[in-house]
């Protein structure tokens, strides 16, 4: 039997508007064969802005954005 892999539970609060987006996204990325969960957006989008991160390609604008919070 494969291990399973190590997870912690994150529990944050967010605006409508964001779970707008999430849920907007979950369905955009879906098909028939595969339904994406708005768990599985937010594990993407982690990954994708670590990437961003590390490569020092991450938007200023965006930065900003989180004091307007």
């Amino acid at each position: 039997m494969p291990k399973r892999d190590k997870s912690k539970r994150l529990q944050v609060v967010i605006s409508e508007e964001q779970d707008s987006l999430i849920t907007k996204t979950a369905y955009q990325l879906s098909n028939p064969e595969r339904l994406i969960s708005k768990s599985e957006v937010v594990r993407l989008g982690i990954a994708m802005l670590n990437r961003a991160v590390e490569s020092g390609q991450v938007d200023p604008e965006l930065l900003k954005s989180l004091d307007d919070g």
